[in-house]
């Protein structure tokens, strides 16, 4: 999962989220070690401890970044039906056990090496290759963090880089290996394959009455009607309350003044800048540039800087990160040159080719963006409280419809329901937001059971009470006849033409031509070339590629065609053994397989080293924080 989110993760927030979680659980991931405990802590690895809130927070960001990647909704009953509970844990054992073994040798690094390293980092760059400060801004916004406590993580994480840096530095490709993994991936080979016309070539007798009959009893459970629920669903959803929500002129006023800044547009300009080794160096260019002896872009040049290297771009003054080189940028006048400025991390000159002015909000043009932000605050407040009052209700013992009528909530009644959420006419029984959540925990309840309300949408709860089931029933054989006759004809057809497969294939085998034999079969020949395993070309499928390369020069085989209704018939005419790879292709080849052998031996190297140390897990609070615990009670 850990891994399929960061082969999928795009744009900026994503890779900036990533870059917290830097190994895959391939790395970190150990076997279960799930007893003991710490009182305080989820978990403690020699003496450090994994505090219930760190673990919290990664648990929650790992959520947060899967939902979006999925674009669906997690809850945190999702994340531990899915153990990513468990994998973030023992994730979080493993770096702990890292940077446990790194402070027993004194191993460190500076707080201005993690900044630069935060710097050249391409997880953390905007679109114009630089570090997007407005991105990381965003980024910790999202997670709740500050500035100083993301670079604590930050730290940690380079230090467990380091280490393994060094633990792996020396991992060496063998090269059988790098030969065999050539030679799965790019041998290939030429497919010549034909389809069977099912209908020209298969027929299918009329089946009588007592074969559909025969047919019918040996597989009732395909002539069922599904199982449907009877409940109801109390629903309390933010967007339903805002629109009762009543904001005063007073509060729009108040919050647009105390939040007036994110209303403006800031002024932005477009900003230059020219690294030089030292002082003394950027004094003399400066000098150059002002006689005129020299322009801007000359002296880029003559410091070994590309046109990419000196644009910054049109930003804002807080997208600039050196705040010397902000203040200096949106104070000089355009197309001057600026005093030499000792910055945070070089020593540069700047200069503004373009300044885009700022514009200041008015009340008047933004209050209903205002009173929308507001409401939407106050509804959210509105529905905790709502939530807890329902729960209060529960306990005392209140009906749904008593709740939903005291609380002006929404109950929905459904008659009957089966597990897709449709009722026996075929419509949808719940008009709410991600209705399949609701259906799931409907679907595994029991009538009379008390259960914790699932979240819907992005500002939602409903509460479910089964009242009854209605299991499935077999449907009389006169009202399915029709289906069945359909079942009885498409399973004969498949055998049939599974028959004349087998015997067309063996007629190739035997040297006949392929085209009379595609003939035969009611099949066009045809031919695809240099197919690698990976391939699926037009006409074949995953299934006949596999099959194709299990045979040998010359050999036949068939594999089902993609609509599953007929059968492919194929034979391979040429195989090509894999060559030489060209030298780029040979090192991403190189470097993907020594990636899986520092994985391998990181598992190892981390797993010792949890051994040596010691792990202690305290189920109780990972319970807690994953809401487990609620559930069982």
């Amino acid at each position: 999962m850990l891994d399929a989110l960061r082969r999928g993760s795009t744009g900026l927030i994503a890779k900036l989220l990533l870059s917290l979680l830097i190994l895959s659980f391939a790395v970190w991931g150990i076997a279960d070690v799930f007893t003991g405990f710490s009182r305080g802590a989820v978990a403690t690895v020699g003496d450090a401890k994994i505090s219930v809130t760190d673990f919290d927070r990664v648990l929650r960001a790992e959520i947060d970044g899967l939902a979006a990647e999925t674009d669906r909704r997690l809850t945190m009953e999702d994340a531990r039906k899915q153990g990513i509970d468990r994998l973030v844990l023992s994730k979080m054992i493993g770096q702990t056990a890292l940077k446990e073994y790194a402070r027993e040798i004194n191993l460190g690094l500076s707080s201005d090496r993690v900044v630069q390293n935060l710097f050249s980092d391409p997880g953390f760059a905007g679109p114009d290759g630089k570090f997007s400060r407005s991105g990381f801004n965003d980024l910790l916004a999202r997670l709740g963090m500050s500035e100083s406590m993301f670079l604590s993580l930050r730290l940690d994480d380079d230090l467990r880089q380091q280490f393994s840096s060094a633990v792996l530095g020396a991992t060496v490709v063998p090269q059988a290996m790098i030969d065999i993994e050539n030679a799965y991936k790019n041998e290939t080979r030429d497919i010549a394959f034909f389809k069977i016309d099912s209908a020209a070539k298969v027929t299918i007798a009329e089946p009588d009455d007592a074969k559909l009959q025969t047919y019918y009893n040996d597989n009732k459970a395909s002539f069922m009607t599904p199982e449907y629920r009877k409940y109801n669903v109390l629903v309390a959803m933010a967007s339903d309350l805002k629109k009762d929500v009543v904001v005063t002129d007073e509060e729009l006023k108040a919050s647009y003044e105390s939040e007036k800044e994110t209303y403006d547009t800031p002024e932005k300009r477009r900003v230059q800048q020219i690294a030089f080794k030292d002082k003394a160096a950027a004094e003399a260019a400066r000098d150059a540039l002002v006689k005129g002896s020299k322009n801007f872009m000359d002296v880029a040049k003559d410091n070994g800087a590309k046109e990419s290297d000196v644009n910054l771009g049109l930003v804002a003054k807080t997208q600039l990160i050196d705040p010397k080189i902000a203040d200096a940028a949106f104070k000089i006048a355009r197309d001057d040159i600026s005093e030499v400025i000792e910055g945070r991390f070089a020593t540069v000159l700047i200069r503004v080719i373009e300044i885009s002015p700022g514009r200041e909000s008015t009340f008047e043009e933004t209050k209903e963006k205002v009173r929308d932000k507001l409401a939407t605050a106050k509804a959210t407040t509105v529905l905790q409280e709502k939530v807890d009052l329902v729960e209060e209700g529960r306990n005392a013992g209140k009906t749904k419809k008593q709740i939903a009528d005291e609380l002006k909530l929404r109950l929905i009644e459904v008659p009957a329901g089966d597990s897709a959420g449709k009722s026996p006419d075929g419509n949808a029984v719940l008009d709410i937001p991600t209705p399949e959540f609701v259906t799931r925990l409907v679907a595994r309840t029991e009538p009379g059971t008390l259960t914790d309300p699932v979240e819907i949408g992005s500002d939602g709860y409903a509460w479910v009470e089964v009242l009854g089931i209605d299991p499935p029933k077999e449907k009389p054989f006169d009202t399915v006849k029709a289906e069945v006759k359909t079942a009885v004809v498409d399973s004969e057809r498949r055998t049939k033409v599974r028959e004349l497969a087998e015997q067309l294939v063996e007629r190739l085998k035997a040297g006949e031509d392929f085209a009379k034999v595609a003939a035969d079969g009611g099949g066009t020949p045809d031919k695809v070339e240099t197919v690698k395993r990976n391939m699926v070309p037009p006409g074949l499928t995953e299934e006949a590629v596999d099959i194709a390369f299990t045979l040998p020069i010359n050999g036949a085989g068939s594999a089902l065609t993609v609509d599953r209704q007929s059968r492919v018939v194929m034979q391979i005419t040429k195989i090509t053994p894999a060559g030489e790879l060209p030298p780029a292709d040979k090192d991403k080849l190189v470097t993907d397989l020594r990636r899986g052998l520092q994985n391998d031996l990181l598992i190892a190297y981390v797993a010792s080293l949890q051994d040596r140390l010691g792990i202690s897990i305290n189920d109780k609070e990972v319970a807690r924080v994953t809401g487990a615990d609620v559930t069982a009670n």
